[in-house]
């Protein structure tokens, strides 16, 4: 089965945002990285709230996967950010880098939580 070159360019499309293509380093990282990772640091804890059941297991898999895979597209942009340090947009960088390892420790602690058994 050949793919045709419409179906890679379609892609293509759809995997790149329009501030990736900006020409300042981190617009990618400050407008869709931080962001994301708030909203998803904020779902994740409010799971880890709830009481441990299959499927909030099941929510935040469906939750971080996506999140994980598009947290380190947008990492590559992020790192950029660190070629100033002192400067504001290191300070981007950590952020986005900070709610990284907030959103997969509250992933990993959702995932360890055992079922509670019983009513």
């Amino acid at each position: 089965m050949r793919t045709s070159p419409r179906l890679w360019a379609a892609i293509a499309l759809a995997l790149c945002s329009p501030a990736a293509l900006a020409d300042p380093h981190g617009l990618l990282t400050l407008v869709v990285g931080v962001p994301l990772l708030l909203v998803a640091s904020v779902v994740l804890g409010v799971l880890l709230m709830l009481r441990p059941s299959a499927p909030v297991r099941i929510v935040s898999i469906v939750l971080f996967a996506p999140t994980l895979a598009y947290s380190l597209y947008v990492a590559l942009d992020a790192l950029t950010l660190f070629t100033d340090i002192g400067s504001e947009n290191s300070m981007i960088g950590f952020a986005f880098f900070g709610l990284l390892a907030l959103a997969c420790l509250l992933f990993f602690l959702i995932v360890r939580r055992r079922p509670v058994a019983g009513g």
